[in-house]
């Protein structure tokens, strides 16, 4: 219960935070490759093997690794791109219903158990993650040339996310997670840092230090985050397709709460609404 617990509370930090980037006009690309340079950090000296010795290069996991960093670097850079182009709240729905493939895989991949109730749990999930974004979203105008930005960002999402479980599934030990999450977090540096740099040289881009203040605060997090997700579905007697959906309404919750608090966000009736069908499919989900 302690990894579930503290996924989530990383995972909220990481919605905060992007919230908070926002309102201080920090940019989000440096702020990424910072964060990554900072999760680098942090795995290199959580992890008992060398990122750059060799033998990492004959792990069997070392190819889902590079793979990882990449979705996980394309993925914030469509969410950036979304957000800029289709608004808040289309990101936030693309990325939250996301959920449903790695929840969807589970089921082919691990022989997950499929009752009425669980199944019940999961649709009301996906039922609870819309409507909180929804409403928002028909707001918003959305120009069709721009809707595969949403599309490629819900894909990219699920894909992170299955990947995770995959690796974890069949490839790692309980010792090679951290060197797995440096590697992992290592090629997203280098996809990133790379755009970053020809932006610097093509585009004259400069930073400032708000940003790169901005990228290590979130690398802490972001690290957290995947770490403890990692150590959550390996916990014996739980199923990806319980996790996946008790994670995600759980975030929106705490995330609901979190920016009527610190960002004085209203949470209207429809909002509400959403919230109570969420716990009811952590209930569900669950049982």
């Amino acid at each position: 219960m302690i990894f579930l617990t503290l996924t989530i509370i990383f995972s909220t930090i990481n919605h905060l935070l992007f919230k908070l980037f926002a309102k201080f006009n920090i940019n989000l690309l440096t702020a990424i490759v910072f964060n990554y340079l900072v999760c680098v950090v942090i795995g290199y000296n959580s992890s008992s093997e060398n990122l750059f010795h060799v033998s990492i290069l004959a792990e069997n996991w070392f190819k889902f690794s590079v793979i990882q960093g990449a979705l996980l670097a394309i993925s914030f850079f469509l969410m950036g791109s979304t957000t800029k182009k289709n608004g808040v709240a289309i990101t936030s729905l693309s990325t939250r219903l996301a959920v449903v493939i790695p929840v969807f895989a589970a089921f082919f991949l691990y022989d997950d158990k499929i009752s009425a109730t669980k199944m019940t749990g999961i649709f009301t999930a996906l039922i609870a993650l819309y409507l909180s974004s929804a409403v928002q979203a028909n707001t918003q105008s959305v120009s069709k040339t721009k809707l595969f930005l949403p599309v490629f960002l819900f894909i990219s999402f699920g894909l992170n996310s299955t990947l995770i479980k995959f690796v974890q599934e069949f490839f790692l030990r309980n010792a090679s997670y951290s060197t797995y999450i440096m590697s992992s977090f290592f090629s997203a540096l280098i996809l990133s840092a790379t755009v970053l740099i020809w932006r610097g040289i093509v585009l004259k881009f400069t930073f400032q230090w708000k940003d790169i203040i901005s990228g290590v605060i979130l690398g802490c997090s972001n690290y957290g985050g995947i770490y403890f997700l990692i150590k959550a579905l390996s916990v014996p007697g739980w199923e990806s397709s319980q996790l996946f959906p008790t994670i995600s309404i759980s975030i929106v919750i705490l995330s609901s709460f979190g920016a009527w608090i610190f960002f004085k966000e209203k949470i209207n009736l429809r909002m509400l609404l959403s919230l109570g069908i969420g716990i009811g499919s952590i209930i569900l989900v669950n049982i």
